[in-house]
């Protein structure tokens, strides 16, 4: 395999291993990735999405964030933020729970309205029960209708919860003054922290049971969500192993291409050396003696004295360590396969009796010819038909 038969096939692996991964990375939507704010945190995935994600990753009104402590936090509108315990996709369910000790402080100004989510009802309650909360000036804890509600009270003046259905006849609400109503669950009103909410099961339905992902339809007319496969991690895997195979077949062939120019091309410089001596073994008439381009570029003080310039080369003046004042020429563009400068010095058949040639220099690329230097002649005599 030549070089520019590896250059052909370099951008088609690479293009296909750029195929195979950004098909993976599609696959998985990065941006809507599944993420956890703590280690034993719920999972955060559609419908919920962290506020650092694009809005595309959940359904409006499904926005979490980590507190500093690690703590996944749901805001409720009106309502303050509550931790959220665990999410259960497969019964659109979330468990929250308040910071603080009284919940039902904070849900005053509760409204489920622009939300998404409703409290779950205790087994067999169709509806949620409303209550009336009264500030009383007198103890009202001996009636069976009175929910006491410390965290609200003060002494003196102690706050109650009462059911809104109840009879004005069965509740004593003398030296009490209402309040306000809320529609609770009676776990709230009786002091606890935690409890649960669900969501509507047009959202999503039932994706997670089909082991399926949920998404954003994409519509422009409305609110729409869909099923669609869950990549399984087999799948994934498998064109994780084909790209890394085709990468490294990338690299195998780039490897094996290198080498082999490496070595042809030394193989080729090995065969123009023996080409070249071969042919002074022939030339020994001449007795032309080899140098190496540094000795060139001592003979010329570094091409300091230009005699003249022919059609393929400088001539430079230069001086051997017997002091012998010799012509330089350096030879341009000269990359071939030993066989023209071969021609070169061949060329001296011709001119033997008007200039000799005293050495050459096939270094690498570099190629020149030493004549010996005739002041009181032309620079013609020195042979410019090179090729």
């Amino acid at each position: 395999m030549n070089s520019s038969s590896e250059m052909e096939l370099f951008p088609l692996f690479f293009f296909l291993s750029l195929a195979i991964f950004a098909e993976i990375g599609s696959s998985q939507d990065n941006q809507c990735m599944a993420s956890k704010c703590s280690d034993r945190g719920p999972a955060i995935r559609f419908p919920f999405r962290l506020k650092d994600q694009p809005s595309h990753c959940g359904y409006p009104g499904f926005e979490l964030y980590g507190s500093e402590k690690k703590q996944t936090i749901l805001e409720l509108p009106y309502s303050g933020n509550l931790l959220v315990k665990n999410i259960s996709y497969d019964s659109h369910e979330v468990t929250l729970q308040y910071p603080y000790n009284c919940p039902v402080g904070h849900l005053q100004n509760l409204n489920l309205a622009a939300s998404p989510f409703e409290f779950k009802r205790e087994y067999r309650q169709r509806t949620l029960p409303d209550f009336t909360f009264f500030n009383c000036s007198s103890n009202k804890s001996d009636s069976y209708y009175f929910h006491p509600i410390p965290c609200l009270s003060v002494p003196g003046s102690p706050v109650y919860a009462i059911l809104t259905s109840a009879s004005l006849d069965q509740v004593n609400l003398s030296s009490c003054r209402r309040m306000y109503n809320l529609t609770l669950l009676n776990g709230i009103i009786d002091g606890n922290v935690g409890f649960s909410m669900k969501w509507s099961e047009f959202i999503c339905r039932n994706c997670e049971a089909q082991g399926k992902k949920c998404r954003l339809k994409r519509t422009i007319k409305e609110l729409e969500t869909e099923c669609i496969s869950n990549p399984s991690k087999d799948n994934v895997v498998a064109k994780l192993v084909i790209a890394g195979s085709i990468t490294g077949l990338l690299l195998l062939v780039s490897s094996v291409g290198t080498l082999y120019y490496f070595h042809h091309s030394r193989k080729q410089d090995e065969n123009h050396k023996i080409k070249i001596e071969k042919f002074l073994e022939d030339y020994r008439a001449l007795k032309p003696s080899g140098y190496s381009y540094a000795d060139i570029r001592k003979i010329t003080d570094k091409f300091k004295y230009v005699l003249g310039q022919g059609g393929h080369g400088i001539v430079y003046k230069g001086k051997l360590s017997n002091e012998v004042l010799v012509a330089v020429k350096i030879l341009n563009n000269f990359w071939g396969n030993g066989e023209e400068f071969i021609n070169e010095m061949a060329t001296m058949d011709f001119v033997a009796n008007v200039v000799r040639l005293v050495g050459f220099c096939a270094d690498g690329a570099e190629r020149a010819l030493i004549y010996e230097f005739l002041p009181n002649d032309s620079l013609n005599v020195i042979p410019q038909n090179m090729s």
